[in-house]
Parts: structure tokens; C-alpha cells; sequence
């Protein structure tokens, strides 16, 4: 069964989830505070977290910060304030979505629904076929039955979406979930330009609602890591766009 964890402080709103995602049928544990959360979170492995920002103690956005260095599962940000800025952290940290109270808690059962069929759609379904895997920038036979490791090399980067490692020239790059994430989708895609707006529907799973400053201050940071490195692997601005990855070798 599907396990949701859920994060308010308010025992009515985290009643009302609970009450809502339980109709769903889904396993649903209620925390108050943010104090036990992420050991609960190594303990269980959760599916999913709904998460206010403002709790007793720990907030919500330094608890995100700290989940997101050991788990990549979906989660829900809500929040009464509701400024721009909440959102921009939330994003910037990690989060997959935003909701800002109040909110309709069937629209937020149906943003859980969207996520898990999004994750649940990316595993591939094996039954002792072998999958060919066809992108710019690898051509690889993999047999999944034996469990073969597919990557992704784009000039002297190479990338693997199963084990989220990157490496340049045999040295591993420290990426941030959503650096990783971004990344992989424009090497995935090598010389396809994208819109700000294309990325965050692509990467957050995210309508757009206007906040483009997180793809830029994304994609400064990832440049900054792999011009260290020496990468030829680059990502281009494509004027009055947005960007796109390329190789260049000279």
C-alpha cells in the first residue's frame, strides 16, 4: 500500500488530508511537528510527504533541505503564507509541488495521484526482454533481465539516471536533486532548445506560474560545477528562450 506522511501542525488541516488521502486508500501517518520526521522518514520510506512550512521547532524548508540530501521522494510543500518567495525557496530546495492554504484538499489529493502515476510510469516494466535505448548522445543495448546499467555520455560527461551520478573525466560531480534532474533532461535531449516554462513542466512537474528565476539560478549553479571540471558538456542560453545542452569539443 501507498505510503503518505503528513506534516501540519493545525490537527484540523492534517485531519482533513489524512481524512481525504484515506478515502484514496491510501496509508496515511499525521505528525504534528517536524522533530522525529526524518527518522521516521530513513525508518519507513514513505512514497510520498505533504509538508507545511511553518512548524514548531524545525521549519518545513530546513527539513526539506535535509531530506533532500538522502531521498528523491515526491513532496508537497503547503503553506499559509503563500508569498512568492515560500514558493522560490520550496523549489529551490527541492520540493515537487506548492499548494498555498487554503486550498481544496481534493486538489491536493489529485497533485498526489499525479506524481505517484508519474513515478510509477518512469519504472520500466522488464519481463526478461532487453530494452534498447535510443537518445542523442548514447546508442545502448541493455538487457534489463540481467540488469544491465545504461548511461548517458555526452562528451567527457557521462551520466547515470539509475545510480543519479554524473561524472566528468572520472570525477563525480556533487549535484543537488533537482541539478541532477535538470541536467540529465537537456543531456537526454542534446541540442533541443527549451523554454524556462518547458523545464519547469519538465523537471518540477510543475504548471508554470511565472517563477523563471529558479531555472536560471539552476542552471548557474550546474555551469559553475562543470566548468570546474572542464566539461565539454555545456548548457547554452538560447536568446529570448531559454537553454539547451551542447558538446563542444574545441
Amino acid at each position: 500500500m501507498t505510503r503518505i506522511f503528513v506534516v501540519d501542525d493545525d490537527p484540523y488541516i492534517a485531519q482533513l488530508i489524512t481524512g481525504y488521502l484515506r478515502k484514496e486508500q491510501y496509508e496515511v501517518t499525521a505528525f504534528g511537528h517536524g522533530r522525529d520526521l526524518v527518522e521516521q522518514v530513513h525508518a519507513e520510506h514513505p512514497d510520498c510527504l505533504i509538508l507545511d512550512i511553518m512548524l514548531p521547532g524545525i521549519d518545513g524548508l530546513t527539513l526539506l533541505t535535509e531530506l533532500r540530501t538522502f531521498t528523491e521522494m515526491p513532496i508537497i510543500i503547503i503553506s499559509a503564507r503563500g508569498e512568492e518567495v515560500d514558493r522560490l525557496n520550496g523549489l529551490e530546495l527541492g520540493c515537487n509541488d506548492f499548494l498555498s492554504k487554503p486550498f481544496n484538499p481534493r486538489e491536493l489529493v489529485a497533485r498526489v495521484k499525479s506524481m505517484l502515476r508519474l513515478i510509477r510510469s518512469s519504472r520500466i516494466a522488464v519481463g526478461g526482454e532487453t530494452g534498447v535505448i535510443e537518445q542523442v548522445g548514447i546508442a545502448s543495448n541493455t538487457t534489463l533481465s540481467q540488469q544491465s546499467i545504461a548511461y548517458i555520455n555526452a562528451g567527457n560527461v557521462q551520466l547515470s539516471e539509475e545510480f543519479r551520478r554524473v561524472n566528468v573525466q572520472g570525477h563525480e560531480l556533487s549535484l543537488t536533486g533537482r541539478e541532477f534532474e535538470l541536467l540529465l533532461f537537456l543531456a537526454q535531449h542534446l541540442d533541443r532548445p527549451f523554454s524556462r516554462e518547458q523545464l519547469i513542466q519538465q523537471v518540477w512537474n510543475y504548471d508554470f506560474f511565472g517563477e523563471v528565476r529558479v531555472v536560471d539560478d539552476l542552471v548557474k549553479r550546474i555551469r559553475k560545477k562543470l566548468s570546474q571540471q572542464h566539461s565539454t558538456l555545456t548548457i547554452d542560453t538560447v536568446w529570448g528562450f531559454g537553454y539547451k545542452a551542447a558538446v563542444h569539443t574545441s
